[in-house]
């Protein structure tokens, strides 16, 4: 490969990122393994399915995968690069239990289990909230690292160590004040 096209394939694969950043409303980020340690231990002992809405890079649901391979872990993401790389990681990783679905949160139409968990930017909280309403059964628990749902109430908002984030923790049925 020349040094041109490396240079264009570079430049085509930050062009998509862009695009899908702006088409999103959201930047994809990591999330660090000390950060998903701490998401993890939110996750209830009782738990069957765990969807990761705008799973990103594919950091939090390898983790849980790995961390929990009694779970059933779902990462979804619509941004085709990140989305790209995640599948590279989920294939090294050989986790039975983690699959990767690039789509959009807002339009898939499934059951997202008994936890969801996001890192999403704020302007696309709200979706989240109007989302898990309908599909989300009471009982759910929703862990939102570092942005509040519009108009619920969180059960706990957590200060994380691993960075200035907080965690806010919800509960489907008591999630609306009240």
């Amino acid at each position: 490969m020349t040094d041109l096209s490396v240079l264009v394939l570079v430049v085509i694969i930050l062009g998509l990122i862009a695009v899908y950043a702006i088409r999103l409303k959201a930047v994809p980020m990591p999330t660090l393994s000390k950060a998903a340690a701490e998401i993890i231990a939110y996750i209830p002992a009782d738990t069957k399915a765990v969807t990761d809405f705008g799973s990103g890079w594919g950091d939090l649901v390898i983790a849980i995968a790995r961390a929990r391979p009694d779970v059933s872990v779902t990462g979804i993401e619509l941004s085709p690069v990140p989305y790209a790389i995640s599948r590279m990681r989920a294939v090294l990783a050989a986790k039975p239990n983690l699959t990767l679905i690039r789509a959009d949160f807002r339009k898939l139409d499934r059951d997202p289990g008994d936890v969801v968990v996001c890192f999403i930017d704020p302007r696309v909280m709200g979706d989240v909230g109007d989302v898990l309403s309908q599909r989300m059964r009471d009982g759910g628990v929703v862990i939102s690292r570092g942005f509040a749902i519009p108009g619920w109430q969180a059960f706990g908002e957590v200060p994380m160590k691993a960075g200035p984030d907080r965690l806010y923790l919800y509960r489907m049925g008591s999630h609306k004040p009240g």
